[in-house]
């Protein structure tokens, strides 16, 4: 819990500072979005790559490299102050990142009993709304007061803390001769492979930064894009030991429960991303108030996340998953609906629902995903379905930024502006509860009891 605290406060952190350097540097919604997706990018495309090397090469050794490349990347952007340094130090912190989630999830699904596992990653997965709860308002008062790069310095404490606690704290059984046979062969073809497509599918999304061309307009990339996921499927089913094992998604349950929380992890881009520049610019909101609305966000969630792993453990039914979806769906449509000149009352309400439904479903959707997964597997299992999950705060954030723009180039800095955007978060929130009705209505295993 320790290196997860440290990447989510930060990440929470940030998101307060984003309207703040968006105004210090000129910026349109498009190129501030880019704030997260340096980060989120590399955090997602390396999850996968952190899992399948844990599997092999030892967990914990790989925890620990995974925090220090984030310190390195937190103390480059403490001290940058060109843009394009800026979001090469996120790329570098999202790097290091990458490796706690997966990790960790493989490390709780070893040591911890499968009866206990919804709650054991319920109480795993708090740690992201306690986060939430402490980072904003310190962030908020830190940028008021001082200056937005201040908010790196709980992030260098904390890491300090989690390379001491993951060193002396978490058991590391490897069989270091398998390691070193294990490197020289692994699947680095496939990660150059499957790099190439996302990366460029992703420039493709958002290009107006990346190489000048309007979003969804350079076919250049789109064209490099599909040939490289081409080649990356034909050439990653040839291989018995491919870098992500495709066949995982042959899992119903694996493949519905992992877009489903891709899904939601878009939504969530829509609070992160979207709700902070919509108070800052309708309602004048410094950073400390911006910070103040974005721990309502993660109280509610904290309310119900760990409820959430309780719940799964007990009736093992995808009942709540549906039900948490509907309730962010529900607060999407609040956010769309909310009428000219409106307070900003409707909007911390609609906050708070969203928090209480994104919360509600997550624990379920991991045991889903992850319940019938090998434990020789686990690792690569939980790394991509992580990479999936992430991927979707990241495209939420990128295409967000893209749709936001094109309303404020239409209408000008008002409310019209903002709506186009949570249409888009709307419609993918109703298509994940449709996608969520396709889970088995009991987990496998699970007797009537």
């Amino acid at each position: 819990m320790i290196p997860s605290l440290m990447v989510i406060m930060t990440m929470a952190m940030f998101a307060v500072a984003v309207p703040v350097i968006r105004d210090r540097y000129g910026l349109g919604a498009d190129a501030a979005a880019w704030l997260l997706v340096a980060y989120s990018l590399p955090f997602m495309l390396c999850m996968p790559l952190y899992g399948r090397l844990g599997d092999a090469v030892g967990r914990k050794r790989l925890l620990v490299f995974g925090i220090v490349f984030f310190l390195a990347g937190s103390l480059m952007l403490a001290f940058v102050r060109d843009f394009r340094f800026l979001l090469a130090a996120r790329v570098v912190q999202g790097m290091g990142a990458a490796g706690v989630n997966p990790l960790s999830m493989a490390l709780i699904l070893e040591h911890v009993p499968s009866k206990s596992r919804g709650k054991a990653l319920g109480t795993w997965n708090s740690i992201g709304p306690v986060a939430g709860i402490l980072g904003p308002p310190a962030a908020g008062l830190l940028i008021d007061v001082v200056s937005w790069r201040f908010i790196l310095l709980p992030a260098l404490v904390l890491g300090l803390l989690a390379v001491r606690g993951v060193s002396r704290g978490l058991p590391d059984v490897v069989d270091r001769r398998s390691a070193r046979s294990f490197l020289p062969s692994f699947d680095w073809v496939g990660v150059v492979l499957f790099q190439v497509a996302v990366v460029t599918f992703v420039f493709f999304t958002s290009s107006r930064l990346v190489t000048g061309v309007a979003p969804f307009r350079d076919f250049r990339l789109a064209a490099v894009a599909v040939l490289a996921g081409i080649a990356f499927v034909a050439y990653e089913g040839r291989r018995s030991d491919a870098f992500i094992d495709l066949r995982l998604f042959r899992n119903r349950n694996f493949s519905l429960a992992s877009l489903c929380v891709s899904i939601r992890m878009m939504m969530m881009g829509g609070v992160s991303f979207v709700v902070p520049l919509l108070l800052t610019d309708l309602h004048g909101y410094p950073a400390s108030a911006v910070g103040l609305v974005l721990t309502l966000h993660a109280t509610a969630l904290l309310l119900t996340m760990r409820l959430g792993g309780v719940m799964i453990d007990r009736s093992g039914r995808r009942t709540q998953i549906v039900l948490g979806l509907l309730i962010e769906v529900a607060a999407m449509a609040m956010f769309l609906l909310l009428p000219e000149g409106a307070s900003t009352a409707p909007v911390l309400v609609a906050v708070v629902i969203h928090g209480l439904g994104a919360g509600l479903c997550l624990a379920a959707l991991h045991i889903y995903a992850l319940a019938a997964t090998p434990q020789s597997q686990a690792g690569a299992a939980a790394g991509l379905y992580s990479m999936v999950r992430f991927g979707g705060s990241m495209l939420g954030a990128a295409i967000g930024g893209v749709i936001l723009q094109a309303g404020l180039d239409a209408h000008g800095v008002g409310l019209q502006a903002y709506s186009t955007t949570f249409i888009f978060y709307l419609v993918a929130g109703v298509l994940a509860a449709v996608f969520s009705l396709g889970l088995s209505p009991r987990l496998p295993g699970r007797g009537a009891s």
